[in-house]
């Protein structure tokens, strides 16, 4: 008799572990959803990841890329390079003049176009300067594939290929 009464006695105890256990799993499902969202509400975007980047689609030579607005939040704009993804080299390197970025309402749409392309830029009130090159405007070439990267102040990257 007291082997079925343990055995009895352990079943309960599974059971109520079993119990905890889908507890938890349940109350972790309802809970990650915010303490995902909490990064986004504090601090303009995730902290692994740089500015939001979006391309459309190459159109006739040309891509559009954007560097996404948060809300009333301007992207804080570090860097911006293009690379040529077969050489390695890099075809256009640029960094603000001032430090902190003044715009929104679309000005972060940057036209890349085969052929040749300005080297420094504004955004809004925002100058941007070429390290590379060092001429007043780099080339881009139809068919070949770049990867194009954004750093933010805070040294995030976010980056995306395209291919004209």
């Amino acid at each position: 008799m007291s082997t079925s009464a343990n055995g009895a006695s352990k079943s309960a105890s599974e059971r109520v572990a079993t119990r905890i256990f889908v507890a938890a799993f349940i109350l972790a499902g309802l809970v990650a959803p915010f303490a995902a969202a909490a990064p986004l509400a504090l601090g303009g975007y995730v902290y692994f990841v740089g500015p939001p980047l979006d391309f459309d689609a190459p159109h006739n030579g040309q891509v559009v890329v954007h560097i996404d607005v948060l809300g009333k939040q301007s992207p804080d704009i570090a860097r911006i390079r293009v690379t040529d993804i077969a050489t390695g080299a890099t075809v256009w390197d640029v960094k603000p003049t001032t430090p902190t970025s003044e715009c929104w309402n679309r000005c972060w749409n940057l036209t890349l176009s085969a052929g040749s392309n300005p080297a420094s830029f504004a955004a809004g009130h925002q100058q941007f300067t070429a390290s590379v090159p060092q001429a007043s405007s780099f080339s881009l070439a139809r068919g070949r594939a770049y990867l194009f990267e954004v750093w933010d102040s805070k040294g995030r990257v976010e980056h995306d290929g395209f291919t004209l």
